[in-house]
């Protein structure tokens, strides 16, 4: 990923990184190729435009795969016109409990395809057709959880941001006020009788 001086962004993708995925995807095994135009319209360029700027962010790096993934996906599927999914709901419930016992740590799609020894294309597609949510969706959830445990049991809060593999308090603070509609040190004052 790149942005130049003119605030123009350029995404790169490995060629093998793109048959990897075009064989999970559609069965096929040698790269296809397509018009130089594939974000051609507004809506699909705005999606592009939102996938930069998460890169740049300072968001997990399992969510910043996640992202590029199905926005590359979704691209190949509109612009190859056949779909090949695969699933297997006992895989999904396996990865679930791998992730649940790795929770405190910072996981990658790459650690689990590695674990798993598929790819991280079929990881999120099964995820999500089992559970509805993403792997990182459904991890930060398990966190935010957990969180709320540890400040319920008087655990500073940069402990609990610490311990959960947040990259700092600002983190934590952002999503558990998203999940909760309260700040972290609010519910932990809610608690005080």
């Amino acid at each position: 990923m790149d942005m130049n001086s003119n605030g123009l962004y350029a995404l790169y993708l490995n060629t093998d990184w793109i048959k990897e995925l075009q064989d999970d995807l559609f069965g096929v095994n040698e790269l296809i190729t397509f018009s130089k135009n594939i974000i051609n319209d507004i809506s699909t360029y705005n999606e592009f435009l939102i996938l930069c700027e998460n890169i740049f962010s300072d968001t997990f790096l399992i969510n910043k795969e996640e992202q590029i993934i199905q926005f590359i996906s979704k691209l190949m599927i509109r612009n190859c016109h056949k779909s090949v999914l695969k699933s297997n709901n006992i895989l999904a419930c396996d990865i679930k409990n791998y992730i649940d016992k790795n929770l405190n740590s910072s996981l990658s799609l790459e650690d689990i395809s590695k674990e798993f020894l598929i790819t991280s294309f079929h990881i999120i597609r099964i995820f999500k057709k089992e559970f509805k949510i993403t792997p990182y969706q459904y991890i930060l959830n398990e966190k935010i959880n957990l969180a709320k445990e540890l400040l319920s049991k008087d655990m500073l809060i940069s402990e609990v941001a610490l311990t959960l593999g947040f990259n700092d308090q600002s983190h934590l603070y952002k999503y558990f006020k998203q999940v909760f509609s309260i700040s972290p040190k609010e519910y932990q004052k809610s608690l005080i009788k």
